[in-house]
């Protein structure tokens, strides 16, 4: 139960202020692509000493509810059930307008960047919330949700 909750733990619980990290550089790409980057781009929003969370950096409507996804890539690999997990993304839905955004499910990964083979994937029991300022859920909607 708390390997399939993980990345909503994170998002809900992540209450310490947190500084934004502008990305240096593109993120490295793999040549095993998984399904859930296939031709996605990421833009870093905050890099700690063990992670580095990406928001995806497709534009969003500014009104009513849009899909985006997050990335949460560990410096050091974590294991879950025996299996080495690089990345983990979730998708979510936001909706700009309320300050609301969901968690539909997440996904952890073998490689970086979301690639590779697909390790856990299962669906994440969040409901509709505002995120707190300052926290992950907080510079994840805002970052999607900036206006351009």
């Amino acid at each position: 139960m708390v390997k399939a909750c993980s990345v909503v733990l994170v998002v809900g619980l992540f209450s310490a202020s947190l500084a934004r990290a502008e990305p240096t550089a593109s993120p490295p790409s793999s040549s095993a692509a998984g399904a859930a980057s296939g031709s996605v781009s990421w833009k870093q929003i905050y890099e700690d000493g063990q992670t580095v969370y990406y928001v995806r950096a497709n534009g969003l409507a500014q009104t009513g509810e849009s899909d985006t996804q997050s990335l949460l890539e560990f410096k050091v690999p974590q294991v879950v059930g025996g299996v080495q997990v690089w990345s983990m993304v979730s998708r979510m839905k936001l909706n700009c307008e309320q300050n609301q955004v969901i968690t539909i499910d997440n996904t952890s990964y073998a490689l970086q960047m979301g690639t590779g083979t697909v390790i856990q994937s299962q669906a994440a029991n969040d409901t509709w919330h505002q995120p707190e300022p300052g926290s992950l859920g907080g510079l994840i909607w805002s970052t999607a949700c900036a206006k351009n």
